[in-house]
This record gives C-alpha cells, sequence and structure tokens, in this order.
C-alpha cells in the first residue's frame, strides 16, 4: 500500500534530508503508513471522504519518521566530566511508533450523546 507522507514531507517539517536519510525515511515512511493502518481500522475508506484526514495522517507519519530520525542511536543521556544532556522522551526512545495522542487525531470523532444521561432535578 501506498505509505501516507513522502520523504519531502519529514523534510518540509524539519530539514533538507541528507541521500541516506531520504532512503531511510522512505522505508520508514512505509512502516509507519502499516502502523496506523493497524491501529487506526478503516483509515484507508475514511480518507476519501476527508481532506483533513489526509493531511493529518500526512503528518502524524511524517512526525513518527522524524521522531526515528532524530535519534537514531536511542541515546537517551549523555555525561563527560562536567557536561551533560537529556533528550525528550518523546525522541529518546528512537522507535518507530504511533503515540496515543496521535492514534487518537486518526481515529474516527466519538458520537455525541446529546444528553442522554442529563437528568433535571427541578420540578
Amino acid at each position: 500500500m501506498v505509505a501516507f507522507a513522502i520523504a519531502g514531507d519529514v523534510a518540509a517539517g524539519w530539514r533538507p534530508l541528507t541521500v541516506a536519510e531520504t532512503a531511510v525515511a522512505t522505508e520508514l515512511l512505509e512502516r509507519a503508513s502499516a502502523l496506523i493502518r493497524s491501529q487506526v481500522p478503516g483509515i484507508d475508506a475514511r480518507l476519501a471522504l476527508d481532506a483533513n484526514l489526509a493531511i493529518e495522517a500526512k503528518t502524524v507519519c511524517a512526525d513518527m519518521v522524524q521522531r526515528v530520525l532524530l535519534n537514531p542511536e536511542s541515546k537517551r543521556q549523555e555525561s563527560i566530566d562536567d557536561y551533560a544532556w537529556t533528550r525528550d522522551n518523546a525522541v529518546s526512545s528512537g522507535m518507530l511508533y504511533l503515540a496515543d495522542d496521535e492514534r487518537l487525531r486518526l481515529l474516527p470523532p466519538v458520537a455525541q450523546l446529546g444528553g442522554a444521561f442529563v437528568a433535571s432535578l427541578s420540578g
């Protein structure tokens, strides 16, 4: 199946990619798209009906890959003498994953019940 984003989408939201990064990003975008499809059932059918969802899927897919490219060695922390830094948890794993908030953005909206659980206490 076709990926939701291309390497140019990753670069557009971050920085120009090297040739090697472009090749890695292209592969990761295919994997990210498969992961999205497995966790968001019916997304392909909904994409044809919702242009905003297509943009959101492209953005989420590119963000997933950018997280991996930001930390290809999965380095969380580094200390040398009196120098130390710690990488943000969202990037530190170096793994390709769909975050909970990203998944929610791609799921169909939940239908409102229209006050089904509202009870008036006045007479």
